[in-house]
């Protein structure tokens, strides 16, 4: 019997008032059972796909335990009811839902009955104003771990977790006849209801998201970071000789050879001599040679396959760098243009621009911007910096010239002018304008997960990363080889490194995020791109709560003065997390951030924390007052300077800054001592001091480094 008829045939004691021994056996579709863990209900609506109209039961909790277990039986007995009714007894002006929906209804079920659960009340009559209150407190956070970009999170994606709310509120006589006690009271005041909330909750969303974890961010833009340099190169040149030897004109005797098989043979002959397997440099092999290739009769070679998928690797890595360089989206970066300026040699539309100090020039890229756009408009996205007069070329800037010469002959073939280009050929290259179409974001994001699952090792990974906020957070990204990222985490580990730069990061990446952080500080054109700020600001409240946080929970220890001052204050942060889940507290603590308005400014050797901005002592030095929110004053805000001011304070992540200056200011010193003129490196002698100081407070042990130290003084000796 299908869905429509058996509520038709029950319409006098419809199942969500019947007595629990009732309903055992009881069908609620031609298929399903009123205690099976999932209905697929029978939909009426012709075209649409049968997991439109399923309802699931079956979800894991935040207790460990899934839904249909035992020890949640009241509370799923409870939900089918409500469900059930949402079908055949609508109240309070509502529609009966159709069966074609119960999809939807999952959706929103998956996101509130966790959170039920995670604080213990699982009642309707539990959900009164300041349960309602929270819940939407929380919503941005839970939304943004689900969302696969977050510049279009759905409206439906805070609707629907509201809209069982708000039908809880309206099934309220329906649940009460069914001997549920109700909702206490209206959830909102205002007719609207959930859809007034929806657009502050999907904005607000995009705040929470989190950057990848350090253990797989660094190896990650390492590992396409150096992909980008020698085997770029490599991999260029085997595509130019694929490229001359399909289209040499032969000389044979019976004919000029342009058949496809002989042009085959030509090729892999043209790769077998070539080697992949060595680069200057390194010291094994990165690639197995192509020579072990052979091509077999009626066959595409297999050499010519290597190379294809080495050009996807190379697509994948210029990718990702781009995106983490620059916080770009995947959708920004399918639009970019080919091309090259033969006079400045920069991609199409990048162009240098003097900063405001003077000292520095920024590499801009002017792009169209529709995404989001009533009319598409151009916007300029920071791609780098490096001083004045300098040579060196920013990664994505590089990226993007190796991108222009991957699919040079593919742009050429088409004559299309875009940057990225997909290639329809099978296992080849597109030899024919009909293998070659544009690029998208569907693809490139297919590109980045080929990338980290054949060339970033996460074999090694622990359970935890060092700065988790749920359990056992890495063990999905080691299972899964990375193919668990999402587009949108590029942009706030670009925000992130940014803001913090981590030194296990190549020199080359190092100094990509270090020139990014100076145009932060520096201003100029910078901020002129909302979308390109907007992840630095939504970092930097992360950042700030997560030293709370990990304060809090006993998981870092801290130095300088505003260390100490937090030490001491930290009990209400504290109070947030007690009692409390790593995620749950982790929520508060962010709630608690931004609520406060608090607000951390990062640097190498430790954060500015301008609790009290009166006391900022790069102020004080300069004669200036912060106006409006406390930015220190660049021009004056230096290590020494800092280490001694009222709003400083450092962490972990700052050892390595205070290890080297601890090394070379004692190195200085002594080798001054040891020609007698101690005296004139007093200075030198006074930032090792302070230095040593601040590791020893962070529990670090710097007898090492004094062996290094003496190390050093050998060498210089010798």
């Amino acid at each position: 019997m299908l869905t429509a008829e058996i509520i038709r045939t029950s319409s006098s004691v419809p199942f969500h008032l019947r007595p629990e021994v009732e309903l055992d056996g009881v069908w609620v579709s031609s298929m399903s059972r009123w205690r099976d863990p999932i209905w697929w209900l029978d939909n009426p609506s012709i075209g649409q796909r049968p997991l439109a109209a399923k309802v699931t039961w079956d979800m894991e909790l935040p207790d460990g335990r899934n839904l249909i277990d035992s020890e949640h039986s009241q509370l799923l007995g409870w939900l089918r009811r409500f469900v059930w009714s949402l079908f055949v007894d609508p109240r309070d002006k509502a529609k009966a839902y159709k069966t074609g929906n119960g999809c939807l209804l999952t959706q929103g079920l998956r996101v509130v009955v966790p959170w039920m659960v995670e604080r213990g009340q699982i009642w309707p009559k539990d959900v009164d104003k300041e349960f309602v209150a929270a819940f939407i407190d929380d919503l941005p956070s839970i939304i943004a771990v689900e969302v696969d970009d977050e510049e279009v999170i759905g409206e439906g994606a805070a609707y629907r977790p509201l809209k069982i709310i708000d039908l809880l509120w309206r099934q309220r006589q329906a649940l009460e006849e069914a001997g549920i006690s109700p909702m206490p009271e209206r959830p909102w005041m205002d007719e609207k209801g959930a859809n007034s909330i929806v657009r502050r909750i999907i904005t607000e969303a995009r705040g929470w998201i989190r950057p990848l974890p350090d253990e797989v961010a660094i190896p990650l833009v390492n590992k396409a970071a150096w992909f980008l340099g020698a085997p770029a190169e490599v991999v260029l040149e085997a595509r130019e000789k694929i490229e001359e030897a399909y289209h040499r004109i032969g000389a044979h005797p019976k004919g000029p050879g342009q058949s496809q098989g002989t042009r085959l043979m030509r090729i892999n002959a043209a790769l077998h001599d070539y080697e992949l397997s060595v680069l200057d440099g390194e010291s094994g092999a990165w690639y197995a040679p192509l020579s072990k290739y052979k091509i077999k009769k009626n066959r595409e070679s297999s050499a010519i396959l290597r190379v294809r998928q080495l050009v996807v690797a190379i697509t994948g890595a210029a990718c990702i760098t781009i995106q983490s360089s620059t916080g770009m989206r995947a959708s920004e970066i399918c639009a970019l243009r080919a091309g090259v300026d033969p006079e400045t040699g920069l991609p199409h539309g990048v162009r240098i621009v003097e900063t405001s100090s003077g000292l520095n020039e920024a590499f801009v890229l002017r792009s169209e911007l529709s995404k989001e756009e009533e009319v598409p408009r151009d916007v300029d996205w920071l791609l780098g910096m490096r001083p004045k007069g300098g040579d060196e070329i920013p990664l994505p800037v590089r990226a993007m010239l190796v991108l222009d010469r991957l699919y040079a002959h593919e742009r050429k073939l088409a004559e299309i002018d875009r940057l990225l280009i997909t290639i329809n050929a099978g296992k080849s290259f597109a030899w024919k304008k009909t293998g070659v179409t544009l690029f998208n974001t569907a693809r490139l994001n297919a590109f980045v997960k080929k990338f980290i699952e054949r060339w970033v090792d996460l074999s090694g990974l622990p359970d935890e990363s060092a700065h988790r906020i749920s359990e056992n957070d890495l063990i999905p990204w080691r299972e899964s080889k990375g193919r668990i990222i999402r587009p949108h985490q590029f942009r706030k580990t670009y925000a992130q490194f940014a803001l913090s730069i981590d030194p296990r990061l190549l020199p080359a990446v190092q100094r990509q995020y270090h020139h990014v952080a100076m145009a932060i500080t520096e201003g100029g054109y910078w901020g002129s791109n909302r979308i390109q700020i907007e992840p630095i600001n939504a970092m930097a409240s992360q950042l700030t709560a997560m030293q709370m946080y990990e304060m809090a929970t006993g998981r870092t220890k801290v130095a300088g003065k505003m260390g100490a001052q937090l030490e001491e204050g930290i009990d209400e942060v504290r109070k947030l997390v007690e009692g409390a889940g790593l995620e749950v507290g982790w929520r508060r603590v962010m709630r608690f951030v931004r609520d406060s308005s608090l607000h951390m400014w990062f640097a190498p050797p430790g954060n500015c924390f301008p609790m009290n901005p009166e006391n900022m002592g790069c102020h004080k030095a300069a004669g200036t007052r912060p106006i409006g929110l406390p930015i220190p004053n660049y021009t004056t805000r230096e290590p020494s300077l800092c280490a001694g001011c009222d709003c400083f304070i450092l962490d972990l992540r700052h050892v390595g800054f205070w290890q080297e200056r601890y090394v070379t200011n004692a190195v200085a010193h002594q080798q001054a001592e040891a020609r007698g003129q101690g005296s004139m490196f007093r200075v030198a002698a006074m930032r090792a001091s302070v230095a040593k100081k601040l590791l020893e407070r962070l529990g670090i042990n710097t007898a090492p480094l004094d062996l290094r130290v003496e190390q050093e003084l050998a060498n210089v000796r010798h």
